[in-house]
């Protein structure tokens, strides 16, 4: 699943394809069209970071769920080891 999601950011070229579109555009482009560009500009890279930010949120809720399961694994394997089992 983690490659599939970076292969797509990377696909999609994210800020260096940005970049490099925008440093393409003619010198002599009409300053509506200009700002059409930056604003499509923009949008990729809002997209981009939130996409980003969404699954770091997903990365983060999941490590969250996993330290409760191994919290609640070492408290069952507490409550069940013979008694004295931790003095030999």
């Amino acid at each position: 699943m983690d490659y599939e999601f970076w292969k797509e950011i990377h696909y999609r070229g994210g800020i260096p394809a940005v970049r490099s579109a925008l440093a393409d555009l003619p010198e002599d482009l009409p300053p509506q069209e200009a700002g059409a560009a930056a604003e499509l500009a923009l949008k990729v890279i809002e997209e981009d970071i939130a996409r980003i930010n969404a699954r770091a949120d997903e990365a983060e809720a999941r490590a969250r769920d996993l330290a409760e399961q191994t919290r609640e694994v070492n408290r069952q394997l507490t409550e069940n080891a013979p008694r004295g089992s931790h003095e030999a």
